[in-house]
């Protein structure tokens, strides 16, 4: 899939816009204001079934620890799996996929591949070696690191590995750089060009400040919950088109 010049991401789907996040629902409206890509969170559950879930604990027990069924009961929705929403996607619009843990790289990339072609999907992670092994697994695969962790083991040491992530970048061989946007100071978007790297940057919800990142400081995309407010600023919102 072509894309454009910025592309705005909506996170988790439509997120701000819907009563669940990372559903079929949230996608869909996504794909209505007009978004480029969708971004989701792959976890996998007990019984091996790769889902859309974005917290690692559900009620206090670990999304690993729980079959799909059990979530289903549990959260009261729909809660797709992966090879739904891709399905789901195919041809409809660019997605971009967060590894949420390490250990089935494989698995989710052949179950990926099977459906989408690489141009129509991009993979990203916190996970260093998570993002390294989806590049030694298929070099061509488009792949993001992202920065802003948390909850870090050693803040001082985390925080300067992100705001100066060179190091990282030439092991991983990650195609994107995606900073939480709280990093983008001291030059980080002009030295990633240097890099050749493109800048993904998320979670942006404030209108002002997706101005700033989209109009002055030119990501390379915005993750967002409000796609629709994003789009509008660029005047690509699917209302100006009618």
């Amino acid at each position: 899939m072509k894309s454009p010049k910025q592309m705005i991401v909506a996170h988790r789907g439509a997120s701000g816009l819907v009563e669940h996040e990372n559903t079929i629902d949230a996608f869909q409206k996504a794909i209505d204001v007009g978004a480029d890509c969708i971004e989701c969170d792959v976890r996998r559950t007990k019984d091996g079934v790769m889902i859309i879930f974005h917290d690692e604990l559900i009620n206090g027990v670990p999304v690993n620890e729980l079959t799909h069924r059990e979530i289903l009961d549990i959260t009261g929705y729909h809660v797709p799996t992966l090879e739904e929403t891709l399905e789901f996607v195919k041809g409809k619009i660019l997605i971009d996929i967060e590894l949420k843990e390490g250990g089935y790289e494989e698995e989710a990339v052949a179950l990926i591949q099977k459906h989408l072609k690489n141009d129509e999907f991009y993979i990203r992670s916190f996970l260093d070696k998570t993002v390294r092994k989806v590049k030694k697994i298929d070099k061509t695969i488009t792949t993001a690191l992202l920065l802003g962790l948390e909850h870090p083991k050693n803040v001082l040491l985390t925080r300067l590995s992100e705001l100066f992530p060179f190091f990282r970048i030439l092991k991983t061989k990650c195609d994107i750089v995606s900073p939480y946007y709280r990093l983008l100071k001291l030059g980080f978007v002009t030295r990633m060009r240097i890099l050749g790297r493109r800048v993904s940057v998320w979670t942006v919800d404030d209108e002002p400040l997706m101005k700033v990142l989209l109009k002055k400081k030119k990501v390379d995309s915005l993750v967002t919950n409000y796609p629709d407010v994003a789009l509008r600023i660029l005047d690509r919102n699917n209302d100006t088109k009618k």
